[in-house]
């Protein structure tokens, strides 16, 4: 998948939800954590997962009682980087911070979600959501003999190529209005890395899997 083919993609989704009648609710500010899995053995890569918060927004919608739209940006890395580094093959795997050659990546993910809201009460409500998910992986720094080299290229250009970009997300969330015009939202998801159906990865479909625990708060309209 291209990234042209993803971005049409994506349009049609948005174009199309936006053709129902919704309600605006307000903008949603996020905290949380990106945990990424590695499927890679020990003798490669001796980091079992990455952790790094996340920061991010969203804009929740409803177009009826129960059926919602919330299209979101999250980005992690910035802080806690996502480090990696090229195993024998030239593959960027998980690295902790004190290796060498390592090579730092900023993440940002596209996530328009579509889901189902149970209100159970005027304060609380449950929802299940999904979303296509695309994950742009972008290194902005390199260390010891990865600086000046091709290393960090070759680390964008693994991403970017067989659809690496693009994931589904699923998740489930807890919502509690608790004063006028603001809610609290806790909410788990998971972005499965679909992309190792066609990509012959052999380290295992968790490899690269994200696990993203979140609080929210809603700044109702």
């Amino acid at each position: 998948m291209t990234i042209r083919a993803t971005i049409i993609f994506l349009f049609l989704f948005v174009t199309a939800s936006l053709g129902f009648a919704f309600d605006l609710e307000g903008v949603e500010l996020v905290l949380g954590e990106a945990v990424i899995l590695n499927g890679e053995p020990v003798e490669t890569s001796p980091v079992s997962l990455l952790v790094s918060p996340v920061l991010g927004a969203s804009v929740p919608m409803r177009f009826t009682d129960m059926l919602y739209f919330e299209p979101g940006l999250r980005v992690y890395g910035f802080d806690q980087s996502v480090i990696y580094i090229l195993d024998t093959d030239g593959k960027p795997v998980p690295a902790a911070r004190e290796t060498r050659n390592r090579i730092e990546v900023i993440n940002f993910e596209i996530r328009p979600e579509i889901g189902a809201i149970f209100d159970l009460s005027e304060k609380i409500s449950l929802g299940i959501t999904v979303a296509p998910e695309i994950t742009f992986r972008l290194p902005f720094a390199a260390y010891d003999d990865a600086l000046g080299s091709d290393q960090p290229d070759t680390v964008l250009n693994y991403f970017l190529s067989d659809g690496r970009f693009f994931g589904a997300y699923a998740g489930g969330f807890f919502s509690w209005n608790f004063g006028e015009g603001n809610t609290f939202r806790l909410k788990a998801g998971t972005n499965l890395p679909v992309y190792h159906i066609w990509d012959g990865n052999d380290a295992g479909f968790h490899d690269q899997m994200v696990l993203e625990p979140e609080i929210g708060f809603i700044f109702l309209f």
